[in-house]
Formats: structure tokens, C-alpha cells, sequence
């Protein structure tokens, strides 16, 4: 199984372009899960498929993003308007699952509302997350205390990948490395530090450091 994880969207950055160019073909077709928004970013269904129009700005992102490998192939699953037989199709036709960012936690909330945990851990090509869609990889990633969440916490993820855990959109703050700590301590597990500008690709279960992304902490509890 391959995983590529960021902060950002820059799959069209340089340093991630050099090694995903091996691994992302003209020929895959993506699909972008748009099950990652707060929920209040949209007070109603109308303000959801405004911002998820095929023509607004953000769909035209995505589909710029993967044109620089040749993918014409990119749609998108739509929280509202897939029902259950469209969503299985989709995911089934897939070769790449691109999961954004947003809130992790709420995404979970919806994947298992409508019955997309299994299918989507069934999943056997290349999936991509970004932030929250990045987070959602692990077994059990971290939540700590910011503007979005008012403390730590771990929450359930898909499970692609485990045995260590990651701190997106790294800047040093103190509540990062705090959270960190607190991660080695009660783990024992490595932390990777992703930041806006890093990501890490990883390739049967060998860990691939792109950007300015690093291992910040090991299992011993050491800064590195």
C-alpha cells in the first residue's frame, strides 16, 4: 500500500512532484472525498454544493493539481448528493483516494454514517490526505488543544498506517510539542512533523521524508 501525507495541498510542488511523478499515472483516476468540512463552514446544503460546484474555485485546485501528471480522471464524492449505490461505485472505481483537510474527527462521523469505513479500509490503491485527510490515516491520531479543538484528544481514524503518528502544519508551537510529549509517553511510538511545506510518502510500510517534513520526536521521547 502507498500513502502520501501533507499539510497542503502541493502536490505540484517540486520536491513532492519528483517522487510522486513514479507513482501517479495519466491513466489513475482520482476521487476526492469531500467529507472533511467543520460543520460550520456550511450552515446549509446550498452553501456545501456552492463551494463544491464544478466550476468553483476549489474544484478547479484539484483538478490543476493532478494535471501536472496527466490525470484528466478527478471527481468527487459528494456528502449530499451520492447516495449509497454511487458512493460504492465511485470508491470502487477509484485508483487514488485524495482526502482533504478540514476537521478529522468529523469526517470519521460522516464515513461511518454512511457506511464507507469498510470499503474505504478496503481501499487498495493510493490514497492521499492533506491535514485532517492526512491525520485520518492512522490508527488513532491526536487532536490537541487550538481554535478548533478545546483539548487533547484521540480520536479513530481509517488505519492505513500505524506504529507511529504525525503532527501536521508543524511551526513549534508550544501546544504541538506539548501534545507530542504527551503522544511518546503514553506510546512510545516515533512522531513525524509535517509542515506546510513537507510530506511524508509511504511505500509498504518504508517511511519517505519530502520537503521540509522530519522525524521530531522518537519513541525514547528525544527531540531529534
Amino acid at each position: 500500500m502507498k500513502h502520501l501525507l501533507l499539510s497542503r495541498s502541493i502536490l505540484d510542488q517540486p520536491y513532492i512532484y519528483d517522487v510522486m511523478q513514479h507513482h501517479i499515472k495519466k491513466d489513475d483516476r482520482v476521487l476526492v472525498i469531500l467529507y472533511s468540512f467543520f460543520d460550520a463552514w456550511f450552515s446549509t446544503e446550498a452553501q456545501y454544493q456552492a463551494y463544491y460546484h464544478k466550476d468553483s474555485e476549489y474544484v478547479q485546485k484539484m483538478k490543476r493539481q493532478f494535471s501536472i501528471y496527466g490525470v484528466t480522471d478527478v471527481s468527487f464524492l459528494n456528502y449530499f448528493s451520492d447516495d449509497a449505490d454511487t458512493r460504492l461505485q465511485k470508491i470502487k472505481h477509484a485508483t487514488i483516494l485524495y482526502f482533504p483537510g478540514g476537521a478529522p474527527d468529523q469526517m470519521m462521523r460522516r464515513f461511518d454514517q454512511h457506511h464507507l469505513v469498510k470499503p474505504l479500509k478496503q481501499f487498495q490503491g493510493l490514497t492521499i490526505g492533506s491535514s485532517a485527510g492526512a491525520m485520518i490515516h492512522l490508527k488513532k491520531p491526536h487532536l490537541y488543544k487550538d481554535d478548533d479543538y478545546h483539548k487533547f484528544q484521540y480520536i479513530q481514524g481509517l488505519g492505513y498506517v500505524d506504529g507511529f503518528d504525525i503532527s501536521v502544519h508543524y511551526r513549534r508551537r508550544n501546544q504541538q510539542d506539548k501534545a507530542i510529549r504527551r503522544v511518546v509517553s503514553e506510546k512510545a511510538i516515533d512522531i513525524y512533523a509535517i509542515p506546510d511545506d513537507g510530506g511524508l510518502f509511504i511505500d509498504d510500510q518504508h517511511i519517505q521524508l519530502l520537503g521540509s517534513a522530519s522525524k521530531i520526536m522518537n519513541h525514547k521521547g528525544k527531540f531529534l
